[in-house]
């Protein structure tokens, strides 16, 4: 009886909350309305709209997300590369609704993210293709840093040219790639990084 009425006063709670929220998102639109009617001709990057989302879908997204995460890395095929990017990207979407629920911003990107479900297995064509992908991302990298090196010539800038972000890419690039080669277990969060492409900073 005690966990049963525990239940109920939780379940009370939850519904509380939910008003709330919804109370706070709804006051939140109608003072950006009025701010928006005040500032007449104030330039819209001065003041900019607060964006309403629909939040309880992209929770409720989210939760599905995390939910195959956890029974992914339970999994007993999986192997432990694996298991651990599972439940990585299981604390990333836990984040990100804990954040939703509570009247955080979250941004596309990270939200993307979170939703990311890593393959439980790379099979053969797909191997080839992120080795390829790789590649590509090398030979990119070794575009822009001779770009930013021609840039650089090209200035009157007396700043030496920084490399090091283009050689560590390229680094960690060839390294992924090599470990694919070789049928190591790779990370899908490493995989993810070495894709990255820096870009010219001047």
């Amino acid at each position: 009886m005690v966990k049963l009425n525990s239940l109920f006063h939780w379940a009370e709670i939850n519904q509380a909350y939910r008003k709330l929220r919804l109370s706070r998102l709804l006051l939140m639109f109608f003072l950006s309305i009025q701010l928006s009617a005040c500032a007449g001709s104030v330039a819209q990057t001065q003041t900019p709209p607060v964006r309403i989302q629909n939040t309880e879908a992209l929770v409720e997204e989210l939760q599905d997300a995390k939910r195959l995460d956890w029974t992914s890395a339970l999994d007993p095929r999986v192997r432990p590369s694996e298991e651990e990017d599972f439940l990585d990207q299981m604390n990333k979407a836990d984040r990100a609704i804990k954040e939703l629920t509570h009247g955080f911003e979250v941004s596309r990107s990270e939200v993307d993210d979170a939703l990311l479900i890593p393959p439980k297995s790379i099979s053969e064509s797909q191997r080839v293709r992120l080795i390829r992908q790789l590649q590509d991302a090398v030979e990119q990298d070794d575009r822009n840093e001779q770009e930013m090196l021609n840039d650089l010539a090209w200035s009157d800038s007396a700043a030496p040219a920084d490399t090091f972000k283009f050689d560590q890419q390229k680094e960690l690039a060839n390294g992924v790639i090599k470990d694919l080669e070789i049928g190591e277990d790779v990370h899908w969060s490493t995989i993810k990084e070495a894709l990255v492409i820096p870009q010219n900073p001047y």
